[in-house]
């Protein structure tokens, strides 16, 4: 019985000597090839952005590949997300600013998806663009029912590889800026109300993304009815979503799109920088501030909203230069084009809780 004892304790012994030097050889291999650093990069990434960053969805949007961060996060601060490894080179950069403080944030040629589900924001990809491995998203938070007290953050991505004409990887992209957003304003008491899980993100409306007039269901509903359409030559619509974003738009278009009359609503960054843009029109041209009819058929409204929408102004031009358009030149209907402002105006500002719009 003693020696089935001994034999018993040696084997233990040996066994828990192979299992210390095999740890030790395993260990210095996880070393020399380099999984020591992806494991601390992967625990970085954690606490990324002040720990505000979404890392979870981080890992998911990238999918396996190596990550690092860094940043310099805060106030018109950005922080990034390299994602490299022996077949990609891809990355993501979140910035984060007051919205009194933040850069236009101009449409790139096409009118970009709101985000809807309790979100003011938008999603940019064109599906007709040769990067299909790019998008962005932007978000703007309201901290307060104060004018022009909110935050703004935005996500612009490079997959590397893949392209963001996967749903999945619009969904995850999106995860990582509102589930970002989420925590940046529980961490520093901004008190911006909360949306959902962000499903099925929209792409981009392009010039080709034009339908029946009467078919139209988003932005431009509603604007004119059958008889001042037929009368105004539109009958075509390019429009998106009714749900709230920095930047929504409505074209009323003539066959096979041809522009007529651009409808758009500022927000927060944006509406300042329109805001600039109308002054420098009107001082430029004196006619355009005469009379009741605009002779180049340009109008504007403003609207005082609480948060991040700040001072909105909505505007509707035709007759413009409007660069490789191809410009129809109607006959404006003055008059019934201010009440289609109006009625543009008045839906997209109860949207986003602001006051009834007025002469700018």
């Amino acid at each position: 019985m003693s020696d089935v004892r001994f034999w018993r304790r040696r084997w233990v012994r040996r066994t828990a000597a192979w299992t210390a030097t095999a740890a030790v050889l395993a260990g210095g291999v996880f070393w020399v090839s380099g999984g020591y650093d992806a494991w601390r990069d992967d625990r970085a990434l954690d606490s990324a952005c002040e720990g505000d960053l979404a890392a979870g969805a981080v890992r998911e949007l990238f999918d396996g590949i190596h990550l690092t961060s860094s940043a310099r996060w805060g106030d018109r601060r950005h922080c990034t997300v390299g994602a490299s490894d022996d077949d990609t080179d891809a990355g993501l950069v979140l910035w984060s600013g007051r919205t009194e403080r933040m850069a236009d944030l101009e449409d790139f040629g096409g009118f970009d998806a709101p985000l809807g589900h309790g979100w003011t924001g938008s999603f940019r990809f064109d599906p007709d663009s040769e990067d299909r491995d790019e998008a962005g998203a932007v978000l703007m938070l309201s901290c307060g029912k104060e004018s022009d007290y909110g935050q703004l953050m935005t996500a612009e991505a490079d997959l590397g590889r893949g392209g963001f004409d996967d749903p999945v990887a619009r969904e995850r992209l999106v995860a990582v800026l509102t589930e970002t957003a989420s925590a940046y304003a529980r961490r520093t008491g901004c008190a911006a109300p909360v949306g959902e899980r962000v499903k099925d993100v929209g792409v981009s409306t392009t010039r080709a993304d034009y339908k029946p007039v009467a078919a139209a269901t988003g932005s431009c509903a509603g604007l004119l009815d059958g008889k001042t359409a037929a009368r105004w030559g539109v009958s075509t619509v390019q429009e998106i979503t009714a749900a709230p974003a920095p930047l929504e738009n409505c074209v009323l278009g003539g066959l096979r799109g041809a522009y007529l009359y651009g409808f758009t609503a500022y927000y927060g960054p944006s509406a300042r920088y329109a805001r600039v843009r109308l002054d420098e029109r009107q001082d430029s041209d004196a006619a355009a501030r005469t009379g009741p009819d605009a002779p180049t058929g340009n109008y504007a409204l403003a609207a005082r909203c609480p948060g991040a929408g700040g001072t909105a102004l909505f505007q509707v031009d035709t007759l413009g230069d409007e660069g490789d358009r191809k410009l129809s030149a109607p006959v404006v209907d003055h008059r019934e084009l201010r009440a289609a402002l109006q009625r543009f105006a008045e839906r997209s500002a109860e949207n986003h809780g602001c006051e009834a719009p007025r002469t700018a």
